[in-house]
């Protein structure tokens, strides 16, 4: 992301206190889960330099938001513009809109400001991700590949990639990228958390902490891979993950609550802790 990463349009999303367990859809760039710390910064950039923000469900619902809040309510005031500024105003416009998630409204508005200025550099940067929180992966993931061309070496693009390509379905194709990115810069946190959280949901558990726990710490790979554990439905190796990283030092205060929760064997508990 669209993610976010779900993450810019280069912006960092705040990030949820330790152990905070939220989970959403995405991007967007969602798809994946605001599971503590280490997923806020996976997902809130899915896309890393990307701003991975809540995608409205449906176009009317966010229409009649937006008859509710002009543009002035919608974030900063636009400036004075001049006569001929009408490109400058929907670059402006279109920043608004993807800061509130209408991305539908925020494509056709960067779409038309391109077209405005043929001459001028494309708006891949802007784009790409707007593409991604529609669906039209195949367009967006064609612009990520042009901005890779020409900075081959901009993990952030990779990640957003990625990210990308795991929305769309290829999840091979996103592993490789992911990898890619780490292997440019092995400090690079957004690209190992999403790579883990990659291999964790495909149950490959083992790989999964051997990334997670060098970006995020032992108790908080422990509790990430638990919580994608549940939402897989194999509550065996959730148990298992909760309480390891129940018996770690700086572990998630919701890894207890989860680990009780299991016990009990009640879903209604398991899913009030989720929330």
């Amino acid at each position: 992301m669209n993610t976010p990463s779900t993450s810019t349009a280069t912006a960092q999303v705040k990030q949820p206190s330790a152990g905070e367990s939220v989970y959403q859809g995405r991007s967007g760039l969602s798809l994946l889960t605001l599971l503590s710390v280490s997923l806020a910064v996976a997902l809130t950039s899915g896309c890393s330099s990307f701003r991975q923000l809540k995608r409205s469900s449906t176009e009317s619902r966010a229409q009649s938001k937006l008859a509710e809040s002009p543009m002035s309510q919608l974030g900063v005031a636009l400036p004075a513009m001049k006569s001929g500024d009408d490109r400058e105003l929907k670059l402006i416009a279109a920043e608004q809109m993807a800061e509130h998630g209408y991305w539908n409204e925020a494509v056709d508005l960067y779409v038309e400001a391109e077209s405005m200025a043929p001459k001028k550099p494309k708006l891949n940067e802007q784009l790409a991700p707007a593409l991604a929180g529609v669906g039209r992966y195949t367009e967006s993931l064609q612009r990520y590949r042009a901005m890779i061309q020409d900075d081959p070496k901009n993990v952030k693009f990779i990640n957003n990639f990625a990210f990308t390509l795991q929305e769309s379905g290829d999840l091979s194709g996103a592993e490789a990228e992911f990898r890619k990115a780490m292997s440019i810069d092995p400090s690079f946190e957004n690209a190992a958390v999403n790579l883990g959280l990659l291999l964790a949901r495909q149950q490959r558990y083992g790989e999964a902490l051997q990334v997670l726990e060098p970006a995020i710490g032992e108790a908080a790979a422990h509790h990430n891979i638990g919580v994608i554990a549940i939402d897989s439905g194999d509550e065996t190796t959730a148990r298992l993950q909760f309480a390891k990283a129940s018996s770690l030092s700086g572990v998630p205060h919701k890894s207890r609550e989860f680990l009780i929760a299991l016990s009990q064997s009640d879903a209604n508990e398991i899913a009030s802790v989720k929330n």
